[in-house]
């Protein structure tokens, strides 16, 4: 599944397709969101890891399982 993250200061955005269960990951992700600080960790495909920092992220968007 594609997982789009929009960031603060940017005008675009990254797209990381991961293998992660969806009902898991977007439990993670409300909790990223819901925080003021912190970082998440996603892992693609790949098996490449990109943190992301809250207080830089805009938003999420997790694609169809």
């Amino acid at each position: 599944m594609d997982i789009k993250v929009g960031f603060v200061a940017s005008p675009r955005d990254i797209v990381i397709n991961s293998k992660e269960d969806r009902d898991a990951l977007l439990a993670r992700v409300d909790e990223f969101l819901a925080a003021a600080t912190g970082t998440l960790k996603l892992e693609d495909a790949k098996g490449a890891v990109t943190v992301l920092v809250r207080e830089q992220v805009a938003f999420i968007e997790v694609g169809a399982a």
